[in-house]
């Protein structure tokens, strides 16, 4: 196996055009058009399952729900979006991403609209209308990514991670400005009629889209690019690893898709680069699920906002989240083109983006902010822009580690992500229906934060592993020591 020179580069391959990442394209291939696509039906996903976090303030009065309750009816969707994360990313790695995405849109969609109706029968049609919009929802990030791991350039790879990441904050911050009007003028069951009819403005424009997952061949001649030329080569464990599992890519399904065996895909799990993306997701999302879900509360109980000016205070923190997070996706592909190496990209975005929300959301709540919401939503918006930082770190390391099966390795990630989140929004609505204590909440939550950095530090990756399968080609560039 050959070992090419130093730093990585993220130009493409010889003999490649230009639009496709890995050989010639089919007519009508275009990847920016197919990542466009990728961010709005994201922003749609995240519009449907966020708008609750509003809505349920007047939904809990008529139909009088306590704290605890709401948690439980917030926190079930992550219990149906755990089951297809896995799953989702499996399926699409093996057989593409387009049309498993499309069936995931379609789902959600379906039970968003059927929601007002569920909640006005009773808990059992409530609970599974959340569960199955989780289902559905559970199948859009690990399909995307396996769809930008084939279809995007490695040199824009992060650029397009951060930008359909930030679409996420995009959908969250067009739910929490939205849903207020749309309840004030025309019921909180509207929120959840007009944001399902979305799907059908979509998915015409995303079932002809044109990707590479049928014209792809097995790949030839693989090379693991070596980052350092000061580092030690591959131990004879890992080189056969390596081996058998590039026989395995290669004589396997023979179109290049990236799907391995049971027994190989549990092998990559267990390696401790996936259990740091697997920590940092559930350390950052015990954060990002609990604001999602409570803010609208907490700026209506803590700081006595009305809810027709909720929009004011919940938007912002997810505007500037969003136009950060996919500045960050550009900052990251910047800096490794500059020389800077994968992993000091990688740890360094990372540890300051859970670092700093986690001082921000202990500012929030002390005494030191006193009865002012602006100022605390201006503390919340500071700390949700470092979280942002995120997106050039662990949302985009699966495709440094695992690139030829990026929706599995994103989608164990992603279920991690999804545990904190059924455990958080529950814990979270406990904790204030028998203490009411909105710091011991946040004060939690960086907790979570901090140990998430440490743990990322300490375990993260860089480098493709031998587990995933026949190397991925890298055109190399001299190291520039970073």
């Amino acid at each position: 196996m050959d070992t090419v020179q130093s730093a990585r580069s993220y130009s493409a391959r010889p003999g490649a055009q230009q639009d496709g990442p890995d050989g010639p394209t089919p007519p009508g291939f275009s990847w920016p058009y197919l990542v466009a696509l990728c961010t709005l039906g994201i922003v749609i996903c995240y519009a449907d399952r966020s708008n609750i976090s509003t809505a349920v303030l007047p939904m809990a009065q008529q139909f009088g729900w306590d704290k605890a309750y709401q948690g439980v009816v917030l926190s079930v969707f992550f219990g149906g979006y755990a089951t297809t994360q896995v799953l989702g990313g499996k399926l699409a790695d093996q057989f593409g991403g387009k049309m498993v995405l499309a069936a995931g849109v379609a789902l959600w969609s379906i039970f968003t609209f059927a929601t007002p109706a569920a909640a006005a029968a009773g808990t059992l049609p409530l609970l599974v209308a959340r569960v199955m919009l989780g289902v559905g929802e559970g199948v859009a990030f690990p399909s995307i990514h396996s769809l930008i791991s084939r279809n995007v350039p490695m040199g824009n790879r992060t650029t397009a991670v951060g930008i359909v990441t930030a679409a996420s904050y995009a959908g969250t911050a067009l739910a929490f400005g939205v849903s207020p009007w749309i309840i004030s003028n025309y019921g909180w069951e509207m929120v959840f009629y007009s944001f399902a009819g979305l799907a059908v403005l979509w998915l015409p424009f995303w079932l002809p889209v044109v990707t590479l997952d049928k014209f792809r061949s097995a790949p030839s001649s693989p090379i693991i690019s070596m980052e350092s030329d000061a580092e030690a080569s591959p131990s004879a464990a890992d080189a056969a690893a390596a081996e058998k599992a590039a026989a395995a890519a290669t004589s396997g399904n023979g179109n290049g898709s990236g799907g391995i065996s049971a027994t190989d895909s549990w092998a990559l799990l267990k390696r401790r680069e996936v259990w740091a993306i697997c920590g940092a997701q559930y350390a950052q999302s015990w954060g990002m699920y609990g604001l999602l879900n409570w803010l609208p509360t907490f700026f209506s109980e803590f700081y006595k906002v009305e809810l027709a000016d909720l929009g004011s205070y919940t938007l912002l923190p997810y505007v500037f989240q969003g136009v950060l997070g996919a500045a960050t996706g550009f900052l990251a592909d910047w800096m490794l083109r500059q020389g800077w190496r994968v992993g000091t990209v990688r740890k360094g975005l990372q540890v300051v983006g859970m670092l700093g929300p986690a001082a921000c959301l202990c500012l929030a709540v002390s005494p030191i902010v006193g009865a002012s919401a602006s100022v605390a939503s201006n503390l919340i918006t500071l700390g949700l822009g470092f979280s942002a930082l995120t997106l050039g770190g662990v949302s985009a390391s699966h495709l440094d580690i695992a690139p030829r099966n990026a929706g599995l390795v994103f989608g164990a990630g992603n279920t991690a992500a999804t545990l904190a989140g059924l455990v958080s929004v529950p814990v979270t609505g406990y904790l204030l229906q028998t203490t009411g204590s909105w710091p011991l909440v946040f004060g939690i939550t960086a907790f979570h934060y901090v140990a998430g950095a440490v743990l990322w530090a300490a375990w993260a990756g860089d480098k493709q592993l031998p587990e995933d399968g026949a190397p991925v080609a890298i055109a190399a560039a001299p190291a520039a020591g970073k």
